[in-house]
């Protein structure tokens, strides 16, 4: 059920509600009047028929000012007079004014009440003669009530009926910004984050389409900001096929050459008897098969680079500098690593820092010396590598995609990335992380550099 339909529902029972309230009143009020007029027509009655009876009793025709007693009320809305005799049958009887309106049986029943009957007792002078007997007919006050009420139950009915239309046009206007907005939220599902939505209409929606018209905004910087980086993981990816390719090619490929040398080589000196060349040769093919080893280990190392974090985080920034040392023998690698442990979801934050800050500046700022160092305290980790390359030019800090993949692993563990270029040269790259979850330590002396 749609909320416009919902709020026309409840508004409709709260017409409904104020209709029977409205009822409940009228009914009370109807009732009342209905018996407030039989009662003043039975006691205005009451007075006539007394002071007739009286004078009846005094005129020598006593018969006939009776007659005239009932004949007085004819025509009257609420009381019905008779003449008994002393038997019960009745002399005579006033006839009462017609009904304008005719009353439904329930609500007669509803309003009537208990019928009201008052007999009359002649006096002495004209004993034997019967009594007076009035009653009271409401039929004609409640037909007037009928007719109010009719009335009034027209008139509510009406405004109901204005209220409900009224409603569903406002109701409708006030709720086309959501209407836009749930067909934006759809299109926003299937992918599309270009379409805004008109920032109209109430306060609240307006505030509504502006944040959603803002979240837009973001979604689709991040889905630009994504493709970049596929595209940069895809780089990425094929250069390091391309690295891995030529190190089997340079370092494997000719020990495997060679090992299958040695080995036709030590068929051919079994065959002829010579031991010592059959030793010499299969010494060479152990080293060989050593030289090999190492390097599979290197290239496996690289292509399971959180593997090297189970060796812990220090073994595995020695591993990563050992890799660029025999790649870079002419770049000094100096380390500063702490000896206590820091824990696993942030030493895969700093090893992925080191390792991203060691690639760019040994790759683009062919530096003399590279400095690395981690700190840390119960607070706090301080990661900084620090380089005295050729530095950058500050608009690439906006478009590197690594340093924007360090910035995604950073800041979503509250910490903070900062990235400046040396005044005698080169780059530092200092990375703050906030430690949270662990067990209290005794806290590690820190730099001037930390506790800045």
């Amino acid at each position: 059920m749609s909320l416009r339909l919902q709020l026309i529902l409840l508004t409709t029972l709260v017409l409904l509600v104020s209709l029977l309230l409205g009822g409940l009143l009228t009914y009370g009020y109807a009732r009342s009047k209905v018996r407030a007029e039989m009662h003043a027509a039975m006691a205005v009655g009451q007075r006539m028929a007394r002071n007739a009876i009286t004078d009846a009793g005094l005129d020598a025709e006593p018969d006939r000012k009776l007659r005239q007693l009932v004949a007085d009320f004819d025509g009257d809305r609420h009381l019905r007079v008779s003449w008994t005799n002393e038997a019960g049958g009745i002399v005579a009887s006033s006839e009462l004014a017609p009904a304008l309106e005719v009353v439904p049986d329930w609500l007669y029943r509803l309003l009537a009440g208990p019928p009201n009957i008052v007999r009359l007792p002649m006096p002495a002078p004209l004993h034997g003669r019967g009594s007076i007997e009035l009653e009271t007919d409401p039929h004609n006050e409640i037909g007037e009530a009928w007719e109010d009420v009719r009335l009034v139950l027209a008139i509510l009915g009406i405004f109901c009926g204005l209220v409900l239309s009224l409603t569903f046009v406002a109701v409708g206007y006030a709720f086309r910004p959501l209407q836009r907005l749930s067909a934006a939220f759809t299109r926003v599902g299937g992918g599309d984050y270009t379409q805004h939505v008109a920032e109209n209409g109430p306060l609240e929606l307006s505030r509504l389409c502006g944040g959603f018209n803002r979240m837009l905004d973001r979604l689709s910087d991040m889905e630009s900001r994504n493709l970049k980086l596929q595209e940069q993981l895809a780089a990425v990816q094929d250069e390091e096929r391309a690295d891995l390719a030529r190190d089997l090619h340079d370092e494997v490929g000719p020990f495997l050459f060679a090992v299958g040398v040695d080995a036709t080589m030590i068929k051919r000196f079994a065959g002829s008897g010579e031991r010592e060349e059959i030793m010499a040769r299969s010494d060479a093919i152990r080293e060989a098969a050593e030289h090999m080893q190492k390097h599979i280990r290197a290239m496996l190392g690289r292509l399971r680079a959180g593997a090297l974090l189970d060796v812990g985080l220090n073994q595995a920034v020695e591993n990563l500098v050992t890799f660029w040392r025999t790649r870079q023998p002419e770049v000094t690698f100096e380390m500063h690593l702490p000896k206590e442990a820091i824990n696993h979801p942030l030493d895969e934050v700093v090893y992925r820092t080191i390792q991203e800050s060691l690639s760019n500046a040994v790759r683009h700022g062919r530096p003399r010396r590279v400095e690395i160092r981690v700190q840390h305290d119960v607070h706090d980790v301080l990661v900084t590598v620090e380089d005295d390359g050729a530095g950058f030019e500050p608009s690439r800090q906006k478009t590197g995609y690594g340093l924007a993949g360090m910035e995604e692993r950073i800041k979503p563990l509250g910490g903070k990335l900062a990235i400046g270029v040396r005044q005698k040269g080169g780059v530092i790259v200092s990375a703050r992380l906030p430690r949270k979850d662990i067990e209290e330590a005794e806290p590690a002396i820190l730099s001037p550099a930390l506790t800045a």
